[in-house]
């Protein structure tokens, strides 16, 4: 029996795997190589889309389904198939047209399944297009093809609190709302979360829910941090998300995967 078998590792992107430059350390290349050619499980857990998890894909053997999109979608790399993909019920074009009217310096993106098109921008959505290498053009969204798995939005936090106050108030059970990082606002189909994309990227894998490890910066991955049988958060995680882990580890500047791993081997011993 192999060191890892039957443990499952989902680790966050930014803010953990990936570092502040948005790389992938050597560290926690070859530490996830061990995790995995002994037996374990690795997978993403994020906020992005498919395509911006692919480009990653290559240096690090991703060998489960990947959670996407805050867990709107489930997705198996390997066979390049989708096996869960959870959208919004609401009239969205209704919703963007209410934002956008209501708050004029609000940067909204609409995201389907593999695709982000930006409905209103500003100086955040314009660094996000970058940082996701999306290009930042704006589109009509009436005029968009696919179901609406996710919106983000961008603003100062200060700001975001009114959205995320206007939001509950006229539609407190259609949306599941979330912080990725406190200038992003995302918001999905009620039941969405993270927590229940581990519970079902578990089941498939036929991994037990206690078998199950995960790692996170964000107030976005508490769900997923509270679902799992042992959970971990990078020294650089929100304080909320510090509370909730079994163990700190360090920074996503200081291979904080790494960490985890050698960690859970520990308590393998």
């Amino acid at each position: 029996m192999a060191r890892f078998d039957g443990i499952m590792l989902a680790s966050d992107m930014d803010g953990t795997l990936l570092d502040s430059a948005h790389e992938i350390s050597r560290e926690n290349v070859e530490a996830i190589r061990y995790f995995t050619e002994n037996g374990g499980l690795f997978t993403i857990a994020t906020g992005r889309m498919v395509s911006s998890i692919t480009r990653y894909a290559e240096q690090i053997n991703i060998n489960a389904p990947v959670i996407a999109i805050n867990g709107a979608v489930i997705y198996d790399l390997a066979r390049g198939r989708l096996l869960s993909g959870i959208h919004h019920e609401a009239d969205m074009p209704e919703v963007i047209d209410g934002l956008k009217k209501n708050f004029p310096e609000l940067g909204i993106e609409f995201f389907v399944i593999d695709e982000m098109y930006i409905c209103q921008g500003n100086d955040i959505t314009r660094q996000h297009s970058r940082i996701i290498n999306k290009p930042y053009i704006f589109t009509d969204v009436r005029g968009i093809v696919g179901d609406c798995m996710k919106v983000n939005l961008t603003q100062e936090p200060g700001y975001l609190a009114d959205v995320e106050h206007y939001l509950n108030d006229r539609y407190a059970d259609a949306f599941y709302l979330t912080y990725s990082n406190p200038q992003y606002l995302e918001v999905m189909r009620a039941g969405v979360s993270k927590g229940r994309g581990l519970e079902t990227v578990a089941d498939i894998a036929n991994i037990s829910h206690e078998r199950a490890y995960a790692i996170g910066d964000g107030l976005n991955d508490i769900e997923m941090l509270e679902s799992a049988g042992f959970s971990f958060a990078p020294a650089n995680a929100e304080k909320q998300v510090r509370d909730i882990a079994d163990v700190i580890v360090s920074s996503n500047d200081g291979h904080a995967v790494r960490d985890a791993i050698i960690h859970i081997e520990r308590r393998l011993a």
